[in-house]
This record gives structure tokens, sequence and C-alpha cells, in this order.
């Protein structure tokens, strides 16, 4: 390992250790050898190394710097941003000039000796087994919705929702005439679906991940947002408000199909109880004119149910003939221009009036979003929205301020040329990680909620995401970013691979160059599905459902001397659905005959396989904190191995090294696949969110907002004289 004595880090170890302790005439030197990791730790400059190296013959010596955020200051206050502004500035006035870390190569011929080996292995990379955050790579924040209300000051403003991972959710408050903008971070609640002007003239949240209601007062903006407290002790989500005539706000949950409500003259809060006995999701509420508050109701058989406050009791109003159809799974209902309620159900579209429910064929728009002087506002973004004049029909458009924390990375993988891509969820935003660089790029959106799998193909990288499993090809030659269907796209999306997959949680190369996706099935549904995907026309060639029935497919590995695919299954269907299985199974799937040829619970109990790969004529996968060895050729699982906490999805795979890598929610391992055993555990500093990105040097992984890095352990095994992960080589 090598280190840059002139790096940016050197420096803001000398502010640290020497300026600042009143020592300004302590060297560089001095302050890396008593300060810095070990005592003795060197630094060197260019003439130095090439000094060192002069006498070994070297050709063709290439020195190399790199930025980490060893050099970039990432604690926040304001004294530490200031330093993070200036170092973001050298570091754009200089490249990757001023990096902590040296690589270098060099050209000579091996010999008996293998010099040129034993240079490759000086490559700057840091100390071996060290975890390093790379920082935030995504900071857009998810826009759940826009809405009219009071500005405290007898105007009105336009309000943004804001969802977010770095922080709990927050809201833009925006001066609809200048664009002029004021943020305000909440104290709990990571997002919020439900979002209204309350009749009390305060602006209200519903969360997920906690089922709140939040107030913000506009008259009183110093106060922020403030939690009012939890309508129902066992739901987790507030899906929709609606303004009741008695002056209540109501609300529909998740997951136990509920209705809530908050009377803000009294601050009372009521939890009215389940509107279905079975179903979880009370998805939307509209409030008619005779004041009854409707829900729709789903995910496995749909409802339409009615409640009237005066009674408080509910009942089920679809018309009975509209029951049982298998893709009717969600009432829909929503309030339209015309004051009355519709509900929409499948193919089916009702009118409902008060005791009635009648067949339509259309329906009225919705309320347009509309200010008091009669300006509609016809578009609205992450920082962006236009205004059209109700009289002369002009449309201003405005731009408008926010900052974001950081959004929730939901996977990773390699990509072309080695670099790391991600994904974050709500919003799905997609970025890439240069190794080489030690730069993140963020690089667009797409419309969804998140990418589940992505995988490198012939230069280009496959996305596949939620909901619909809608495949999409990115190719990083082509630099630029838009999103769409047509060839002058990228990515271009080609549509969902087919029937039965919703969330596409595996995607592997398998044989004769197809692409194999395993999913989880569509809200109400049991038993996802397998498909092949060609690569050379970008289409789902087939497609089989139920290949575990009633289960889900959550991971997948071709084993080739078998010449099968592997697998393994979640208990669970869709969203809103019960399990039906009590437990897991493990599979074998034959792409010449087009079937399963192998089924079986090889861990009894567990609810799934989150993780498979396939080396050395073996196949491993995971169920919760174990990992079990399973021979092809008998279709049996010959020894179970213990892990370091549960394993991350879709996060084991083979390094080049011949070794297994993998990830728990609590630590890196290693698993020789000769030996059968775990050979190395390195417990993580922070929760490992999702994985999985696997270079010779290192694996990589989301924890909430931010991407991190294990550098793996050097050469030499603890304990033993063999290799680990082997030696990097560079030169020849």
């Amino acid at each position: 390992m090598l280190y840059n004595r002139r790096g940016l880090y050197a420096w803001k170890m000398w502010v640290k250790h020497a300026l600042l302790k009143g020592r300004p005439w302590k060297s560089l030197r001095w302050v890396l050898s008593n300060h810095v990791e070990s005592p003795g730790t060197k630094g060197f400059t260019d003439r130095e190394l090439e000094r060192m190296l002069a006498p070994l013959g070297l050709t063709d010596i290439r020195m190399e710097r790199f930025i980490t955020n060893n050099d970039r200051v990432v604690r926040r206050g304001f004294p530490y941003r200031l330093g993070g502004w200036a170092a973001e500035a050298l570091i754009a006035l200089t490249g990757n000039r001023l990096g902590w870390f040296r690589g270098i190569s060099a050209r000579k011929l091996c010999g008996a000796l293998g010099l040129a080996c034993a240079l490759g292995a000086m490559a700057a990379q840091p100390e071996g087994g060290r975890f390093e955050s790379l920082g935030i790579p995504v900071r857009v924040g998810g826009l759940m919705g826009c809405i009219v209300g009071p500005n405290g000051r007898g105007g009105e403003a336009l309000y943004f929702n804001f969802n977010q991972a770095g922080a709990p959710l927050f809201l833009v408050q925006v001066d609809p005439d200048t664009g002029e903008a004021r943020q305000f971070t909440a104290p709990q609640g990571p997002g919020a679906w439900a979002f209204v002007a309350g009749p009390d003239e305060k602006i209200y949240f519903g969360t997920w991940d906690g089922g709140l209601i939040l107030r913000f007062d506009p008259r009183q903006p110093e106060k922020g947002i403030e939690v009012v407290g939890k309508p129902s002790p066992d739901e987790t989500y507030l899906w929709q408000f609606a303004l009741g005539k008695d002056g209540k706000l109501y609300a529909c949950t998740y997951p136990r199909a509920k209705l809530v409500s908050f009377d803000p003259a009294t601050g009372k809060m009521e939890d009215l109880g389940r509107m279905h006995p079975t179903e979880m999701y009370a998805r939307s509420l509209a409030v008619g004119p005779n004041g009854k508050v409707y829900v729709g109701i789903g995910t496995t058989r749909g409802d339409l149910v009615e409640y009237d406050p005066a009674t408080r009791a509910h009942r089920s109003i679809l018309p009975a003939g509209l029951h049982g159809a298998p893709t009717w799974s969600t009432v829909a209902v929503t309030r339209r221009s015309d004051g009355n309620v519709y509900a929409a159900f499948g193919t089916n579209l009702l009118r409902v009036a008060d005791e009635s429910v009648t067949p339509v064929r259309d329906a009225p728009d919705l309320p347009p979003l509309k200010l008091r002087d009669g300006r509609l506002v016809t578009r609205f973004d992450r920082g962006s929205f236009a205004l059209r004049d109700a009289r002369g029909g002009r449309v201003v458009e405005r731009t408008f301020k926010y900052s974001g924390a950081g959004d929730m990375i939901f996977v990773v993988g390699i990509g072309p040329g080695g670099a790391v891509y991600g994904s974050t969820a709500l919003p799905m935003e997609i970025f890439r990680f240069d190794p080489r660089a030690g730069r993140s790029e963020h690089l667009g959106g797409m419309p969804g909620g998140e990418v589940y799998s992505l995988l490198e193909h012939d230069r280009k990288l496959y996305l596949c995401y939620y909901g619909g499993a809608v495949m999409n090809l990115y190719d990083p030659a082509r630099p630029f970013w838009k999103f769409g269907t047509g060839a002058d796209c990228n990515p271009i999306s080609f549509g969902g691979v087919g029937d039965g997959h919703l969330r596409p949680r595996a995607m592997i190369r398998g044989p004769g160059g197809l692409i194999y996706i395993g999913s989880e099935p569509p809200y109400g549904q049991l038993g996802g599905a397998l498909a092949a995907w060609d690569p050379r026309q970008n289409r789902t060639l087939e497609n089989h459902r139920n290949v575990v029935t009633n289960q889900s497919i959550v991971s997948l590995a071709y084993e080739p001397a078998s010449g099968l695919i592997f697998g393994g299954s979640g208990n669970w269907g869709g969203g809103g659905t019960r399990p039906a299985e009590k437990e897991a199974r493990f599979f074998a799937f034959d792409p010449k005959q087009k079937r399963k040829v192998f089924e079986a619970a090889i861990v009894p109990g567990a609810s799934s396989y989150p993780a498979t790969a396939a080396a050395g004529g073996k196949v491993f996968t995971t169920a919760g904190d174990r990992l079990i060895v399973f021979d092809p050729q008998t279709m049996r699982a010959v020894r179970t191995n213990s892990l370091p906490g549960p394993q991350a999805q879709i996060s084991l795979g083979r390094h080049r090294s011949g070794l297994l890598v993998g990830l728990t929610s609590r630590a890196v391992y290693a698993f020789d696949p000769t030996k059968a055993e775990v050979v190395h555990t390195a417990a993580a500093p922070v929760h490992i969110g999702c994985g999985f990105a696997l270079t010779d040097e290192a694996v990589y992984f989301g924890s909430g907002p931010t991407l991190w890095r294990y550098w793996l352990p050097p050469a030499r095994q603890e304990g033993s004289g063999g290799r680990l992960f082997g030696i990097l080589v560079r030169g020849q």
C-alpha cells in the first residue's frame, strides 16, 4: 500500500494534528508517521518513488493517484461543510493529483522471480480487510406529491412532499409567484403517501414504516413538522387522506385494511377497525356528497366498502356479480370533479351515489390542482412546476431549490468495464461508481419503483425493475441518458418479461446465450415465474409460471457440468397474500427439457433461499444463517455451514481466486468450496442493506443511502501458508 505524502488526506491530518494544535512547523512526514494508522506510516512523492524503482530496470512506469473519501470532508456541520467545499473545489481543479492512494504499474519480464507480479501487488489499494464508505451517490429525494395550501400569511403556497433514506422525509414550501422555497425536515418517518391540506389550514402527512400522522403549521413554521401520533397501534402504512364532512381527516391503512380518523378540532385519533375481515390493503378512499366514506380494498379479493360516520357501521357495496375475477384484485376509489365518487375495478367503472352503485362508461376528470386566483398547476416535478393562467392560457415555468440527504440504495452489481452500478428505490435512480477513478456518477432515472436485478452482457447492462419486471438495456458507450422505447433512447425499455413477474429478484446468464429471470408474482397472486430472455432479439422466448407452486423465485445459478439451472424460492406470494406453503423449496430446472427436474425442502422450515451460486461442480445455496453445499450428481445436500448472520439477498458469488464471497446483514464472508468451510469473516461497521458487486479487489454493498466497499484481505491466509484471495497482477 502506497500513500501520497502531498495528498489532500495528508494535508487534512496536518491541519488537525499540527496547525490546530499550535504546531504549524511540524512536517507532513511527521504527521503521517505519528498520527496516521500505525507508527512510522510513510507517504511518497513521485521523485522518491522513481529513485526507489530505478535499480529494478523497469520500463513503461506509470504512477497513478486515486481520490477516495479519505480525501473528502464527509462530516456534517457548518465548519466541516466549508472544508468540504474547499476540498471539492481542489479536486475539480486538480483531478486525481491530490489523491491519498497511489498505484504503480510497469513492465519487466517475470522470469523465475516473478518480479512484475510482485510489483503488481504494490498497486494502490487500501489495506486488505478494511471497510470504506464511498459516500452517498444519489440525493434527489422521492417526490410523493404536490398540493396547494395556505402559506400562513393569507396567501397560498405549493407544498412538495419528499421521501428519503439519509434522513426523515421533508416538505418544501414554494411561493408559486417566485419559486422561492423553504424546506422542513420531519422528526420521524422515511416517507408519506398520505398528504393533504387540512380544514385547520395545516398540512398533514400519513407515513409508511410507522403509520404516523405528522403536521406542519404554515402560521408557525419555526415549529417545523410535528408528530401528531399513531392512530392505530398495529398499522404501518397510511395510504391516503380524505376530508370528511364532519371536519375529520380519514385515512386508509395497511396491513389490516383499517380506517382511522383524526379530528383537528379536538386532537382525537380513532382506530375505526377493519374494513375487510381478511384483506391487508385499504388502499384508497373518498368522501361522497352524503358524508359517507368509501374505501377501496385489495389485493387478493377486491371490495368496495361504505363507512357511515353517523352510525359507525361499514358494509360491502360491491355488486355481487363483480366478485371473483382473477385479475380484478383491488378496487380504486376517487372523488371526481363533479363531486361524485367513482370506483374502478378491473374493466369496470362504477359511480357511487348514496345507496346505489351504477356501472358507467366513463367518469369526469380528477379535480385540478388549482390556486384561488384560477391558475392551474399543469406540471410538477422535483425542483420545477408549471402554472397556466386561467384567462389568457399563458403557461409560466418555474424552478425551486431543495436539498436531499440521500436516497436508499436497493441493489448494486458489476457492469461494463468493471464499474459498479446501482439503483435507489422510490425514486428509482441509477448511479455508477468507477473504482479506478474513485468517483460516483448519477446517471438518471426510470419510471417505476426500483431495479431488482442487473446483469452485464456484451459490454452493456440489463436492468430489470419493479413493477412488472420491465427489462431495459443501457449502453455506457453512448454518453447520454434518455429513457424510452425508441432506438434513439439509452436505456432502451422493452417492457415486461411476462406473466407472473412483478419483482424480478434474480437474473443470471444461462446456456445458449440466454438470460434467465426469476420473479415474485403480482399483488394478490401466488406463484412467481421463470423467464428465458434472448439478448439477440431482446424479447422473452419462454416463460414458466409456478415453477415452484404458490411460491416466488428469489435466487438462481447455472451449473454448467449438469446443464441445470438451480434456484431457491421464497414461500410467499405477491403483496396482500399470505403464504400457502409452510416452507421454501430448492429446485433444479432443465433448460433443454424446459421443465423442473428436482424440488425439495433441503432446509426444513426455511422461508427462503435468498442467494445461490455454482462453483467446482457443486451448488451453494443459503437459508437464514446457513450455507448449504449441494451435489448436482446425487441431488443431495452434503454439508451445512454456519454464516455470520442472515444471508443478504442475491449476494453470493465466485471470486476469481475460486473462493465464494458473500454478504450477510452484518458481515462479509469467504467460503472455500474445496474445503467446504468458511475461511474468512469480517464484521461490517454498518448494517448491510443490499448487494452485490464483486471485483478482484473488493466487494461493494449498500447501507441505507451510502455505498460501501470492503477491500478483500491480503494474499496470505492467517495461520496457513495458503493464498486467500490471490495476488493482483499488473504489467507483464
